[in-house]
């Protein structure tokens, strides 16, 4: 799939999408992210830094229970939009802000997969962590697939998560109601009453954590995940109109790791940077069992104090210099090996970042009833963490 080099547009390299100011061409939509309670990290911006765009619980922005993050690359400012018409599919869509580096384009709903598309929230604290969004009055009804990674940065594990759609009023969390226009639905819009992940499709329910980490090589996917080559690390979400709530936590996960890993905690690896560019995804070829000692925070280097520990089939790399595939079995790093990436600058040390990123799928319907809401040009989503 490719764009025309006129579909560039200036507000991608500023990180701004035309699609999220309010205007009368998108009436009877989500007509963006309304930002009264946020804070975005001042310019300028350091490639390959990450940023936030904090989250207050009010706009008054006294107190934060988490961010929007990005990281600057081909993702930009502010980290997240709402998208009306996509340019090829002309659906609509909640993601990431950015361009796409191939011809300088906006970020579209349509884009490949692990192009960059999810926006990331990220809890800080346990307390709810509100997102705003604007919307116009009239009669139609408009449909958005939500792609979002949804981040522990607590001190502690979570258990899960909860969310719900709602407005705020006079400063007071107002839950919305069945039959209200506003709602978790599926693809084509029709409002659910009570379902789950096990019986609707990835792409309109779903919690999964990322694929590198454990499950089948697919179409999207050549290889296998690191830890278990058969089962995706998972929960199961279930959904009603207006909420979202997961059940357990996949067995696989919870057998490696126990409850949803906070960032602080995620254990330790060894990487191949197999195209000699740091900046890019890393192959996962190690981990460490154990406690792992962080001698120097910036270069994300420091020492095993339990067992360096495999997954894949085998240490090191095949005659095609490609790592062994998965069986799932730990087994011990041979000394010779570990000493082999000691001295090579291709292996780098650093955290499963992933296994506290959960990705969420869902879709969000409006529909001309919402003159009728508590604030009808508002309304709020609401994640809650669970202990």
């Amino acid at each position: 799939m490719s764009r025309s080099k006129t579909a560039k547009k200036l507000s991608a390299l500023l990180g701004v999408s035309l699609s999220v100011a309010a205007s009368a061409a998108w009436a009877g939509t989500i007509t963006g992210w309304d930002m009264s309670n946020v804070t975005v990290a001042p310019a300028p911006y350091t490639e390959y830094v990450t940023y936030t765009s904090t989250l207050f619980t009010s706009p008054a922005k006294t107190t934060t229970n988490g961010v929007i993050t990005w990281k600057e690359t081909d993702v930009k400012a502010p980290g997240m939009k709402v998208v009306n018409k996509d340019d090829v599919t002309g659906l609509k869509c909640i993601m990431t802000t950015g361009y796409n580096p191939y011809d300088f384009s906006d970020k579209m709903c349509s884009d490949p997969l692990q192009s960059s598309k999810r926006w990331k929230v990220k809890g800080t604290n346990g307390q709810p962590i509100d997102v705003y969004f604007k919307v116009a009055t009239d009669t139609y009804t408009s449909i958005y697939n939500s792609m979002q990674k949804l981040t522990d940065g607590d001190v502690k594990k979570w258990k899960g998560f909860r969310a719900e759609l709602g407005f705020m009023v006079n400063g007071v969390f107002t839950k919305s109601k069945a039959g209200d226009g506003l709602g978790f639905t599926d693809k084509k819009g029709r409002f659910f009453t009570t379902t789950s992940s096990a019986v609707q499709s990835a792409e309109v329910l779903s919690a999964l954590f990322a694929q590198g980490l454990a499950g089948p090589a697919d179409a999207n996917h050549p290889s296998t995940g690191y830890f278990d080559p058969k089962y995706r690390f998972s929960y199961l979400l279930n959904a009603t109109e207006d909420g979202l709530d997961t059940g357990l936590i996949s067995s696989n996960y919870y057998a490696l790791f126990g409850d949803w890993n906070n960032l602080s905690s995620v254990p330790w690896a060894y990487y191949y940077d197999n195209d000699d560019n740091i900046n890019t995804d890393n192959l996962l070829m190690a981990n460490c069992d154990g406690n792992f000692v962080v001698t120097d925070p910036v270069a994300e280097t420091g020492y095993c104090e339990g067992t360096w520990v495999t997954y894949r089939s085998q240490a090191g790399l095949d005659a095609n210099g490609l790592p062994y595939p998965s069986d799932g079995i730990k087994k011990p790093v041979p000394a010779d090996v570990l000493a082999s990436w000691q001295s090579n600058r291709l292996y780098l040390t650093g955290p499963i970042e992933d296994l506290a990123n959960l990705g969420v799928n869902y879709y969000i319907t409006v529909n001309k009833l919402n003159a009728s809401w508590p604030t009808p040009n508002q309304f709020v989503l609401r994640f809650y963490p669970k202990y």
